[in-house]
């Protein structure tokens, strides 16, 4: 076991150890009360924060860079399927388990219905599916009239904007794929778990379109001491897909990322894809946050000397896009034959051997392997994982002193006799009154507070989503508006597959634009807007702390004042938390995301309609003017002036979807998401703040009623309360030197090169 989770065990048992002295506390006095319901609260939190921490590394890149390879070299083993082309459908997420398993969460029939009968808006021949009013792949009628009807499609259909038509491979997919899955799915969404001996039967489900397109996410668990039990590595779709909505798929998981590893192929270097992502996601605000890896391909370098220079011109290109970039050379394939040595297959084992011939090659790629865990261990380990030990050990002392207080208080008065203890109780009660009054004002202030924030978020938010002002909508109303389409090209495809057929390319390309332009320009800008507002609220919590946390010392100084004058000595805590709340811890508690960035717009078939009656009017003028003799323009005119009007109708129905659409995410990034997170932040902070004098408000009436009991019973409860003292002591002992090692842990007692000394094991 690492030494994070060593720490962390270790930070865990004690924390139970506190949960079960609060418990003895209750028994022994006989006096559960709201401070101790808290405290025993605290320490559940404190185990959730400690058990769910979870440090997210996305892996990206272009198609054929090697993401798949990097992730199975850094596990070393062959988790992932490995492949050239558009291998990786789905974001696949892998995480440390109990034993070797795959976990598939499948799309509802529903769900599935729904995205087919969106493909098939403006679908030429209307009257393959007329027996019902809508779609449903359970049936084998719509499934062989779909099928029947797809192959009836020229093959000029099946292609847009020189790739495939994303529509077409949705709706074949489907198709293609139903047979394999139909035990799968269900009316809810349903999962399937492939474990040991099956468990690359998950490949096929990530590596082909007919399947994956009926996943709506993956996990691999793997029984591996290689990554970290709180490390989530998630192997995303190639950059450049054709499919728009993949990009909106790597978007999300971007979103929850800590760290990105962008990969890219020494075969290839820097390509205009990866320059157009990486300015994605440079807009997206979270660039600081990327390491690259160039993956090398030995076979393609005649030296390390030429693997060298083509380094640098990478490292010069990409800082000419994010200032001083780390980038990390060696080869993933050679490192993971290198693990497997005794599983590969002969033609891979001699591959492997021939490397090993190139001793400078090898020891380059080793020593940059080596110094890319090193820095992973550093932001991941120490950067993160240690800085929430650190916290969540500090808010343990917290409780550890309040408890200790309580009890030494309780002592204290069973040494006086009723007339001294009542007295001492009315001292205490009138610095209480006090106190309450500091954690009401704080509370009442925060409220106001974040009231005052949250109004000038939603304004921020209706500005920015404005139709007429703000920057997003204006866009892509004006990209819609001054989309053109060649008609022109489309005259030869409408005389030879005939006009739906046409109309429905036309409308494929068309949306296939708008999915791009959403992708690569809108939804990073929405990212980088939202980014932004976070960062105000971020300000507004560290501005309020401060003088708070003064209110909160002075209340409990005063407190402790009092308390000394009946020679009763507070246990001092050993350092204050961190006060200001995680935002990001905050959204994984809650559960809370970001609307999702991929946008479906919805288009109705009277944009069809509307198009054919048109075809059919100008067909009719045509023969009108031919049956007057007059000229009657070429061949496939009436046509396009039908796909014109087409066209108009298809962008009127675009906006309007566009303009639902954008009203819908405003108010879901503003209700369900900015003003949840700011409301949540508020009770975090009042929670973190109310922490340090919680017990100083407990009621003492229960124990001033006691103080008639007899005396042996007096002594005997004492004798109790000080034996939980005196493993409150020890905890306080033990605490110390587990912050020793979480120091260690975030490497203040030694130098980085260490790991790179002696390498590391893990993630």
């Amino acid at each position: 076991m690492d030494q994070y989770h060593k720490t962390r065990e270790s930070i865990l048992s004690l924390n139970d150890r506190i949960r079960d002295l609060v418990r003895q506390t209750e028994s022994v006095l006989a006096s559960p009360g709201e401070a101790t319901a808290q405290l025993i609260q605290t320490c559940d939190t404190i185990s959730r924060h400690l058990i769910d921490h979870v440090v997210r590394i996305a892996v990206v890149g272009a198609i054929k860079s090697g993401k798949s390879t990097l992730v199975n070299g850094l596990l070393q083993d062959d988790y992932l399927k490995r492949g050239a082309g558009v291998v990786t459908s789905i974001v696949t997420r892998v995480r440390r388990g109990d034993k070797l398993q795959a976990q598939l969460f499948f799309k509802s029939w529903d769900e599935v219905n729904t995205e087919i009968e969106q493909a098939l808006v403006l679908f030429p021949s209307g009257g393959w599916h007329a027996d019902h009013d809508h779609f449903d792949i359970r049936r084998s009628k719509d499934r062989s009239d779909l099928s029947s009807a797809l192959d009836s499609l020229d093959a000029e259909m099946h292609v847009a904007n020189d790739s495939l038509n994303a529509n077409s491979v949705l709706l074949s997919s489907y198709l293609k794929g139903f047979e394999t899955v139909e035990h799968f799915v269900g009316a809810e969404q349903c999962t399937k778990a492939f474990e040991s001996g099956n468990f690359s039967e998950h490949r096929k489900f990530v590596g082909e379109d007919k399947l994956a397109v009926y996943l709506k996410d993956i996990q691999l668990d793997i029984d591996n001491e290689s990554l970290d039990s709180n490390i989530e590595m998630a192997d995303c779709q190639g950059s450049d897909s054709p499919n728009p909505l993949h990009m909106a798929m790597i978007q999300d998981y971007l979103l929850k990322a800590h760290l990105i590893v962008y990969v890219i192929s020494s075969r290839t270097g820097l390509r205009q894809a990866d320059i157009r992502f990486l300015s994605i996601i440079k807009q997206m605000g979270i660039a600081e946050n990327i390491l690259f890896v160039c993956n090398c391909d030995i076979n393609e370098h005649e030296s390390l000397s030429d693997l060298q220079d083509l380094v640098e011109k990478i490292r010069e290109e990409l800082s000419l896009v994010l200032p001083s970039p780390e980038l990390f050379v060696f080869s993933a394939l050679f490192h993971l034959f290198e693990a497997r040595q005794t599983e590969l297959s002969e033609r891979d084992g001699s591959r492997l051997a021939q490397w090993k011939r190139d001793p400078d090659m090898m020891m380059y790629s080793e020593m940059e392997l080596k110094r890319l865990k090193s820095v992973l261990a550093c932001k991941l380990t120490r950067e993160r994982s240690a800085l929430l030990l650190q916290n969540q050990i500090e808010r343990i002392d917290v409780v550890r002193a309040e408890l200790g207080n309580w009890i030494r208080l309780n002592q204290n008065l069973l040494r006086k006799d009723a007339g001294e203890a009542q007295g001492m109780a009315e001292r205490v009660k009138s610095h209480q009154g006090y106190m309450r009054q500091v954690q009401s004002m704080i509370r009442g202030t925060l409220d106001g507070g974040i009231q005052s924030i949250s109004k000038e978020l939603k304004n921020e938010i209706d500005r920015f989503f404005d139709r007429h002002s703000g920057p997003v909508l204006e866009n892509v109303i004006g990209f819609i508006q001054h989309y053109h389409v060649d008609l022109n090209s489309y005259r030869q495809q409408a005389v030879s597959s005939g006009f739906t057929q046409t109309l429905y390319l036309v409308f494929q390309e068309f949306r296939q634009a708008l999915d791009t332009h959403m992708a690569e320009t809108i939804n990073p800008e929405i990212v980088g807007f939202i980014g932004k507002l976070e960062h105000r609220l971020k300000q507004y919590l560290h501005s309020v702390v401060e003088p708070y946390e003064a209110m909160v010392r002075d209340a409990i100084h005063q407190y402790e004042e009092t308390l000394s004058q009946f020679n009763l000595d507070q246990i001092p805590v050993h350092k204050v938390f961190d006060t200001v709340p995680n935002l990001d811890d905050i959204k994984s508690s809650i559960g809370l995301a970001l609307p999702s960035a991929a946008a479906t717009m919805r288009y109705s078939a009277h944009i069809k309609t509307d198009a054919v009656m048109r075809l059919g009017i100008y067909a009719l003028l045509r023969v009108m003017r031919k049956v007057l003799k007059k000229p009657s323009g070429a061949q496939g005119d009436e046509a396009i002036k039908a796909l014109k009007d087409g066209i108009r109708r298809m962008k009127r129905e675009t906006l309007r979807s566009i303009n639902a659409h954008f009203i819908d995410y405003r108010e879901n990034v503003k209700f369900q998401y900015m003003l949840r997170l700011a409301e949540a932040s508020s009770s975090r902070l009042f929670e973190g703040l109310s922490d340090h004098f919680r017990m100083y408000l407990s009621d003492l009436k229960g124990l001033i009623d006691s103080m008639g009991v007899e005396r042996e019973d007096k002594e005997q409860l004492s004798a109790s309360l000080g034996a939980i003292e005196t493993k409150i002591n020890r905890i306080g002992s033990q605490m110390d030197g587990l912050r020793v090692d979480i120091q260690l842990l975030r490497g203040k007692d030694q130098e980085p090169q260490d790991d790179l000394e002696t390498g590391t094991g893990g993630i």
